[in-house]
């Protein structure tokens, strides 16, 4: 049978971690390209339901990849994807992959990300001359009417069999089928928003903490049942 204590400590816990993952949606509301996260029971178990008192229910993350819309920004060197697809860039552990085209130059004179990583071309890294180049709907890269370069834009099977590592950058996991997309549509001058719904957040928010609330008030209850039960047996 399951103990009620370690039921609704469980469900506590839980809680935490809604929170967490709600707070850090909403913190992230107007950060472009960002993808939401919601909590998702990992396996069969449901700890509201089942007696396997010996299991433990573990509660993962899952990012929601559906796309933001598309917001204007006349900089030239912001890009927006329709559709599927993500930019390749390189990272200290290999290559990387976001939605997130809030682009500059360093001072190399390459294109890369706001975080500075490597923003990765047909050609490889891509070198620009002048901060105002022409980026056509294929991701060409013009400079005084020559095409310099293409950016790549690379595609999954299966958007959940990628690990989301922070900085609205993805790694491929061993088990991602990736294509590269050969006339990818983009759009200069504009970002993708996040998929973050900030009004949907804040009902969640305001569940959750009245569910922590409710359960935490349940344990005290029952605390408090406990020493008049024992204090009643002491006097016997």
């Amino acid at each position: 049978m399951v103990d009620p204590i370690n039921l609704i400590t469980s469900s506590i816990q839980f809680d935490v971690q809604r929170l967490s993952t709600i707070a850090n949606n909403a913190a992230n509301a107007l950060t472009p390209g960002f993808k939401r996260e919601f909590l998702s029971l990992d396996g069969e178990f449901n700890p509201y339901v089942s007696e396997r008192a010996s299991s433990q229910p573990i509660l993962a993350a899952v990012v929601d990849h559906q796309l933001g819309i598309q917001r204007q920004t006349s900089n030239p060197l912001d890009l927006a994807i329709l559709g599927k697809g993500y930019f390749e860039v390189s990272t200290e552990n290999g290559y990387a992959y976001t939605r997130q085209g809030s682009f500059k130059i360093d001072e190399k004179g390459r294109l890369v990300t706001s975080l500075g990583q490597l923003v990765s071309g047909k050609s490889g890294d891509i070198y620009l001359s002048e901060p105002n180049p022409s980026i056509d709907s294929k991701g060409q890269v013009i400079e005084k009417g020559k095409i310099i370069d293409q950016i790549k834009v690379m595609s999954f099977d299966r958007d959940d069999m990628l690990a989301k590592i922070g900085g609205g950058l993805f790694m491929k996991t061993e088990s991602a089928v990736m294509h590269e997309i050969d006339t990818p549509i983009l759009v200069q001058g504009s970002l993708e928003s996040s998929n973050v719904d900030s009004t949907q957040e804040m009902v969640k928010l305001m569940e959750t903490f009245r569910h922590f609330e409710t359960s935490h008030k349940v344990i005290q209850a029952y605390d408090e049942l406990n020493d008049k039960t024992l204090k009643n047996l002491s006097q016997f």
